[in-house]
């Protein structure tokens, strides 16, 4: 255990549930999304359930709402910064 003395503290609501896939949009570190050939798409991005590859064939345990948040955070930013 680690003490946890000092805040801010934020909370995310869980219960059991399919949270995590194997498979799905591959994505960069922008969460840009990739092509079959490697290449961006430009303008699209994608965050959570939709993506895979960040795990490989297996995932590690309790990331998949960190992955959502921090990724959709990514994805919420810098699609904003898109010229439309």
């Amino acid at each position: 255990m680690v003490s946890m003395e000092k805040g801010p503290y934020y909370g995310v609501p869980q219960w059991p549930a399919v949270h995590h896939t194997m498979g799905g949009l591959r994505i960069n570190a922008e969460a840009q999304v990739i092509d079959v050939f490697g290449e961006v798409i430009p303008k699209l991005y994608a965050a959570g359930e939709v993506c895979g590859g960040v795990y490989g064939s297996n995932r590690l345990g309790s990331n998949a709402i960190p992955d959502a948040t921090v990724f959709g955070r990514v994805a919420g930013r810098n699609a904003a910064a898109e010229k439309a």
